[in-house]
């Protein structure tokens, strides 16, 4: 023990003077520390999830559907689900209204996020449940008569129904809006144009290889692309369709007499997908609809034009149109353009123009308004793109991702409805006596209640706020101050198409070995460049990876067939075997022969080209002459008509020679001389033995 304290009193001492000079924090030390604990802190509450309230709230119905009047009596209908582990008695519901409209689009945009407070006015309470047990379930109503709410002008109005406990205490809520239309309410009518797109993913690598299933489903009753054409089928709006034209290849290809093919295994004819084909055909060809073509597999433009491969979007864009020619769908314009998620910069623009696009459409994120007016402009500005004069047209972003809310799940089609109606209303009356027009384009691969879609399009005739009109009248609107701000972010990465490049590359060869310089390969490189990929990297690098295995199988079916020969003799000819294995397309290619040690063995060059049909040989004769025994080899490549190799590398042909050379000739026949002489001294020598013998 007395140890232990005579080694630590003196660490003690000796450290005193250190704790004595250490400086106290200065204020700028201490805040910083206190900021830090605070960021922290903050941090911390930021990334905590929202906490749920004790009682979910859904919307099922809000009557009268579309807007208000002075005599309405609005009734509001839902149901509660108690999400909490302790139960409730008698649970009551009421409306809390706002007699004032909403100022603006930003306030109303505020408030549907969730932010400030509810309304302050309320309805009387009604009595929803007896008791409410933990997971229990309970729809609600609530009525409230409009003259009662004190609404009188044109506008929107905030409205949520909350849910209250015995005591008073609020359990849950849910926010919306109503719009009020009084008789004699005379706005300007905003004009609506519709862009409707049917586009999906890729389903296919090379043209006869589906890499998946997926779109059966959508195409059949009550999948997605089929919910989106039927509701705009069934509507007296006039709708621009936006249409992938490798969608539609995909699916004539399934519904070919012969069926298809997903990863090896066959599948019959899709009837599915052949009706879906005649509800288009009749949908899109509707008077005073449009047809606007992506280009071919709706690349991401953007990317490309970003990393120098604005060629390929120029060969997307003209293989669009003639793929919807081929299939029946004539009268598909280039000329407007849409780039994924409506971003762009000058890359962009340029590669577009040079497509053939004369009206681009933009994010009115990209297209904002330069003199910041209270109210929505008119979505046209002209811009010089490459030395010609470009429309560019914004869709309105805000109502974009008002359709894009989930609307699949409880309460989702109405609430996004009533936002819908809001929103445009609102548009109406920020300036109800300047007439103007919107553009609006739901989500690329949108996917929303059957409900939600046909809802929208009906609204935009029927509400007395909006007209609906074709692209053309939004396309011909006056310039309205909006200007471009070019983006820089964009989807498919650097390394991602630095692959689909050197792929690209690879395909080009072995396309230009056919008579017709075409393959099934060609459109597979606009496939991998599709804008789904976008957040879907993996799936992209499976269908580049199928296309790539594809191609190497069908590179490999056009081969030479020898594989070693024995020469025997200084000299030799032999025939090399050329082979299409292919079961379609006529081939053109050239062998070239080389040796791979040209001192032990010679090949006489060969420059003959052979023309090849599917399943066909042919044979090229090759002279060579060796200078020693053994094995050598012969590096057999097939030329491309540019004269390059294709493929994954030379045929190697192994050469056994069991010639002579001049050396071994010499030393053979000297040794037979010495052999004949030997056997001729032997030969005098047993006959003079003969001869001594017979004298004696």
């Amino acid at each position: 023990m007395r140890r232990l304290i005579a080694l630590v009193l003196p660490l003690l001492f000796s450290g005193a003077p250190a704790f004595a000079a250490a400086p106290k924090p200065t204020p700028s030390s201490a805040h910083t520390h206190a900021s830090s604990h605070a960021s922290q802190g903050r941090a911390s509450r930021d990334r905590e999830p929202t906490p749920k309230s004790p009682v979910s709230v859904k919307l099922s119905s809000i009557h009268p559907a579309g807007y208000l009047r002075a005599n309405s009596t609005l009734h509001v209908t839902g149901r509660m689900i108690n999400q909490s582990e302790s139960g409730y008695q008698r649970v009551s519901v009421r409306l809390r209204f706002r007699s004032q409209p909403m100022a603006n689009r930003g306030e109303l945009e505020t408030y549907a996020d969730g932010k400030g407070l509810d309304p302050q006015q309320a309805g009387p309470q009604r009595l929803a449940a007896a008791s409410l047990p933990v997971g229990g379930q309970q729809s609600w109503s609530v009525s409230l008569k409009v003259r009662q709410m004190g609404l009188s002008t044109f506008g929107v109005y905030p409205i949520s129904v909350e849910v209250l406990s015995a005591a008073g205490t609020v359990l849950g809520h849910v926010r919306t809006f109503v719009t009020y239309y009084p008789a004699g309410s005379s706005p300007q009518k905003t004009k609506v144009a519709w862009v409707w797109p049917i586009i999906d993913q890729p389903h296919r690598a090379d043209d006869s290889t589906f890499v998946d299933d997926g779109l059966e489903r959508q195409l059949g009753s009550g999948g997605r692309l089929s919910n989106l054409v039927a509701a705009a089928a069934r509507t007296t709006t006039q709708v621009s369709w936006l249409l992938d034209p490798s969608l539609v290849e995909d699916a004539t290809r399934m519904g070919d007499t012969d069926g298809y093919s997903i990863k090896g295994t066959s599948r019959p004819q899709s009837v599915a997908a052949n009706d879906w084909l005649r509800s288009l055909h009749a949908a899109v060809t509707a008077p005073g609809d449009r047809l606007i073509a992506t280009p071919y597999a709706d690349p991401d433009v953007m990317a490309l034009a970003q990393h120098g491969m604005s060629d390929d979007v120029k060969f997307a864009a003209q293989q669009g149109t003639r793929t919807l020619a081929t299939a029946g769908l004539s009268g598909a314009t280039p000329e407007v353009a849409m780039p994924p998620d409506g971003l762009a910069d000058q890359a962009t623009l340029s590669s577009l123009v040079a497509s053939g696009s004369r009206t681009i459409l933009l994010s009115s994120s990209v297209l904002p308004d330069s003199r910041a007016a209270t109210y929505t402009v008119d979505p046209v500005a002209h811009k010089m793109v490459s030395g010609t004069n470009v429309r560019l047209v914004a869709y309105d972003d805000t109502l974009r991702k008002i359709l894009a809310t989930p609307t699949t799940e409880p309460g989702g089609t109405i609430a996004a409805e009533q936002r819908f109606l809001a929103e445009t209303a609102m548009i109406t009356g920020e300036a109800p006596q300047k007439s103007r027009t919107i553009v609006i384009t739901p989500p690329r691969r949108w996917n929303p209640s059957p409900a939600f879609a046909k809802a929208v399009l009906y609204y935009t005739s029927k509400m007395p706020w909006m007209q609906a009109v074709p692209l053309g009248a939004a396309e011909n609107t006056p310039a309205a101050g909006r200007v471009f701000q070019a983006q820089k972010d964009s989807g498919l990465s650097k390394n991602y198409l630095r692959q689909v490049r050197d792929l690209r590359s690879r395909v080009r060869q072995f396309t230009s070995i056919f008579t017709s310089a075409a393959s099934g390969f060609t459109l597979g490189i606009a496939r991998t460049e599709s804008s789904a990929w976008n957040g879907q990297s993996r799936k992209g690098t499976k269908l580049r990876d199928t296309l790539t295995d594809e191609l190497d199988h069908d590179i490999g079916k056009i081969k030479v067939l020898n594989d070693g020969i024995t020469m025997a003799g200084r000299s030799g000819r032999t025939a090399i075997t050329i082979s299409n294995g292919l079961d379609h397309g006529t081939v053109v290619v050239t062998l070239r022969a080389y040796s791979q040690n040209k001192t032990r063995l010679r090949v006489d060059s060969v420059n003959r080209t052979l023309r090849l049909e599917p399943g066909h040989k042919d044979q090229v004769t090759l002279d060579m002459k060796a200078s020693a025994n053994g094995i050598a080899y012969v590096n057999l490549e097939l030329l491309a008509p540019d004269g390059r190799p294709f493929g994954t590398g030379p045929h190697v042909l192994h050469v056994r020679t069991t010639a002579y050379g001049r050396t071994a000739l010499l030393i053979t026949g000297v040794s037979l001389a010495v052999l004949f002489v030997g056997v001729a001294i032997r030969v005098v020598r047993r006959r003079a033995e003969r001869a001594e013998e017979s004298v004696e």
